[in-house]
């Protein structure tokens, strides 16, 4: 791929990562282990995560690089516009952007892609279990109306904000309809890494990822693991209690609220569980997530 606004002296800059995941996947815990791993200087009590780059949604930085109101563009006008978008960014960008994604991946309406994959270095895909997913969503959302998630993630037609809302509109295709979004497609490369197997060893998923976006850190096991550390979640929890985090809803009470794998099992309803994994019954078995294995035995 050519390099972009590289000079001399600075790293190429290949194209855009995207960190993809349906909401409460491990998304943001995962910029955050990169950004201790990658440029530890910049993360400090008001800045959780330093790397360059956003949110694929950010409506600000899509009316400044288009010079477009968003406001003005129904939301199919802006899908329109965000494949030359995210080129622009990338153009523009001075160092390696990480990008947090949680759309589906899906074409823009005209035939394009909405991510398209000649500005693309690839794809990280955090995925998490569902059940976990639907209690950590209701959180996010500042309810425990486990019925109206559970409806959520079942359904392909599931969106967020959009409109007149602060974000642009992110089509999520429902959870398992995300996962396959993402894996059908075969322009971007991906790496999966499953939230429990980050919490079960997290220095070898980050690892993993350094990898895969060929970091010099990742053989630096002293780095990783100063990461890792740094990165743990009653760290990130006490941090969020003294300082803040400009990504929580208002709706709810913290961002960072458990960090563990199997509340889902606990806390919905048989029939809840039941109705996740029947409409979702491929996906979870692909990636070993039955029911059986759901609650202690993924703890």
């Amino acid at each position: 791929m050519a390099e972009v606004g590289a000079s001399a002296d600075s790293p190429p800059i290949e194209g855009i990562t995207w960190l993809a995941s349906f909401p409460k996947s491990g998304n943001t815990w995962t910029r955050v282990l990169l950004s201790n791993l990658i440029a530890p200087d910049g993360v400090d009590d008001d800045n959780f995560a330093s790397l360059a780059g956003s949110i694929s949604s950010n409506r600000s930085a899509f009316d400044a690089i288009t010079g477009l109101p968003s406001s003005d563009l129904t939301d199919d006008e802006i899908d329109l516009l965000r494949p030359d978008y995210y080129r622009e960014n990338a153009k523009v960008a001075a160092q390696r952007l990480f990008v947090k994604v949680h759309d589906g991946y899906h074409d823009n309406g005209a035939g394009d892609p909405i991510f398209p994959a000649d500005c693309s270095f690839g794809a990280i895909y955090l995925v998490r279990h569902p059940f976990d997913v639907a209690v950590s969503y209701a959180s996010h959302q500042g309810h425990t109306n486990y019925d109206k998630v559970v409806k959520q993630l079942n359904n392909a037609d599931h969106i967020m904000a959009g409109g007149g809302k602060s974000q642009l509109r992110q089509r999520t295709l429902g959870w398992s309809g995300h996962y396959l979004s993402w894996h059908r497609q075969e322009d971007i490369p991906v790496l999966t890494v499953r939230y429990e197997d980050m919490l079960a060893d997290t220095a070898a998923c980050l690892k993993r990822m350094a990898e895969f976006l060929g970091l010099p850190e990742a053989d630096e096991d002293v780095a990783i693991a100063h990461a890792v550390e740094e990165s743990q979640f009653d760290k990130l929890q006490a941090k969020e209690a003294r300082s803040g985090f400009r990504e929580r809803p208002e709706k709810t009470e913290r961002f960072f609220r458990a960090g563990r794998a199997g509340d889902g099992w606990n806390i919905l309803s048989e029939e809840q569980r039941e109705m996740l994994y029947t409409a979702n019954r491929d996906v979870m078995e692909e990636l070993n997530y039955t029911p059986e294995k759901a609650g202690r035995e993924q703890a």
